[in-house]
């Protein structure tokens, strides 16, 4: 056997672990000086990548674990290196499908608060990852005449992320990553209550916070490139009623303060002369 087919099956058998079809390769390797058998050697190479992977999700997940605990943590874990065999070469992106798996399983889809919790912490590492932008300062907004506020647009850092949990959510992640509160998490309790936050990235970390109902769909309207006023109008069709402008100019500098933003313009006018340069 060629020394290319003979590490292309290595590699194969290390990632697919131990079974049946590990014998072509256990054939070629060699006996340990020591006496460990081919069967031995294999597999400690072949266990030795299952707990990597394994890190890897625990490392992502520290709310996830908290909540389910030691125990059925590594049984969700071993299910999903079963299943999902790692297909990427960069080992930061395995754990990115965990949430959808979840969600997919008859064996965990059920559990509300988990694969909520699943969703939050691929966010956080999802913009702990992302490209840094350069964000606005709420000055910025002092460019632009009175008369075009109506008609203000804004552009988000492309690390935001909007979502809707299951209530108790980000109270179990703060206890989870809290020294002082780790032995203390519980699940957030079973039920439709539901709440809303923002995880993006700034100054080099992510960040999160949560949101109210209006100020989720205000958000999420001026997210899609909605005006500023037209936004007020908007969320009394999306379950939130009207916003007042004055609740709207709050949230705005709130969003500006944050870093979320990295663009203003003018809808409808050439935006390259109306949008600031820096914060």
């Amino acid at each position: 056997m060629k020394l290319v087919d003979f590490q292309s099956l290595f590699q194969q058998r290390v990632l697919a672990g131990s079974g049946e079809a590990d014998k072509p390769l256990l054939k070629k390797l060699r006996l340990s000086p020591r006496g460990a058998t081919a069967e031995t050697l294999l597999g400690v190479y072949q266990s030795g990548y299952r707990i990597r992977l394994a890190e890897f999700v625990s490392e992502d997940h520290p709310g996830l674990r908290a909540i389910l605990g030691d125990e059925a943590f590594e049984a969700l874990v071993d299910d999903y290196i079963d299943q999902r065999p790692s297909r990427d070469p960069n080992a930061r992106f395995f754990t990115t499908g965990l949430p959808d798996f979840m969600r997919e399983s008859a064996r965990w889809r059920d559990d509300a608060a988990a694969v909520s919790m699943a969703l939050f912490e691929r966010a956080m590492v999802d913009a702990f990852d992302s490209p840094d932008e350069t964000q606005l300062a709420v000055q910025a907004l002092a460019e632009f005449a009175p008369e075009d506020w109506p008609r203000l647009a804004f552009d988000f850092d492309p690390s935001l992320a909007l979502l809707e949990l299951a209530a108790g959510t980000i109270a179990a992640y703060d206890a989870a990553i809290s020294e002082e509160e780790q032995d203390k998490v519980e699940a957030p309790p079973a039920g439709d209550e539901v709440e809303y936050a923002a995880v993006w990235r700034v100054n080099y970390e992510s960040a999160y916070h949560a949101l109210e109902p209006d100020e989720y769909v205000a958000l999420n309207e001026a997210r899609a490139g909605h005006a500023f006023g037209d936004i007020c109008q908007m969320t009394a069709f999306q379950q939130a009623g009207e916003i007042a402008p004055e609740r709207l100019a709050q949230c705005l500098s709130s969003w500006f303060q944050d870093g979320m933003i990295i663009g203003v313009r003018v809808l409808g006018e050439d935006q390259s002369s109306k949008t600031p340069s820096s914060a």
